[in-house]
């Protein structure tokens, strides 16, 4: 399988796409440091940091796009049949792809964490140190900037693996990018709907959207846990549980899938 995943890393990065949307997160998160600089009245230099100055959004975004995609074109560009066809069972080309999709991400996101230390040192030198308690809570700037990412990286996923496993049971990519841009960005206005039926239905706190509240559970703590009733553990147990589960039935319907 070492073969098939060489074979989509190279594929990836033949892509024109990929150089652009590094290059676009590069712009977007030395941009938004330099806006914030300006604009500190506005800004605080210390949360943005804490969230890769705005760039784990665009990265949401472009990663969506990345995993409807992988599968997609093959269907769409007729390329599938040569796939398959190599020496590989199914299941191995298709872990292969989410292998290359594990790897643009993690790279991704150490890019947006590299610039975002850059902007730290660079524009916001003497603001704040990483060494300084987080506003309202006891953890330091640092900490609290890799707890960030872990769990935003992590959410993520779950938002991935549905995408991938809709992308494994249609030849069209576009719904799968559909939803995984509707779920991201519609959480918090579905959030106040589904709290209010969390607290008179207890069992819908193990609903897939409640576990996307886990990057703001970590920073905002109790409040939102009583909210969605869900402890810090649970919240990562579950969001690993989605995830496997959610992938494991795309790996079923891509084995029986016609081609």
């Amino acid at each position: 399988m070492g073969y098939l995943y060489k074979q989509e890393i190279f594929k990836l990065l033949k892509k024109r796409s990929l150089w652009f949307c590094l290059l676009f997160i590069v712009l977007q998160n030395i941009g938004m440091a330099i806006f914030s600089q300006s604009y500190s009245n506005f800004f605080q230099a210390k949360l943005l940091f804490q969230y890769d100055f705005a760039s784990t959004s665009f990265i949401a975004l472009i990663m969506i796009a990345a995993s409807a995609t992988i599968i997609s074109t093959e269907f769409e560009y007729n390329t599938i049949k040569n796939v398959v066809m190599q020496p590989y069972s199914r299941s191995q080309v298709l872990i292969s792809k989410w292998l290359t999709i594990l790897t643009y991400s993690v790279g991704i996101y150490l890019l947006a964490m590299i610039l975002s230390l850059f902007d730290k040192f660079v524009f916001f030198n003497t603001a704040f140190s990483l060494n300084d308690k987080v506003d309202g809570g006891t953890s330091l700037v640092w900490q609290g900037w890799l707890i960030s990412n872990g769990a935003t990286f992590l959410t993520l996923w779950l938002i991935l693996s549905v995408v991938l496993l809709l992308a494994a049971v249609m030849k069209k990519g576009a719904l799968a990018v559909v939803v995984g841009v509707v779920g991201y960005f519609t959480l918090e206005i579905i959030s106040s709907l589904m709290f209010v039926l969390i607290e008179r239905w207890n069992f819908l706190k193990w609903n897939p959207l409640n576990f996307l509240n886990y990057p703001g559970q970590l920073t905002r703590g109790s409040m939102l846990s009583k909210l969605t009733h869900l402890s810090n553990d649970q919240m990562l147990v579950g969001n690993i549980i989605y995830i496997v589960l959610f992938m494991a039935i795309g790996l079923f319907f891509f084995s029986r899938k016609e081609v």
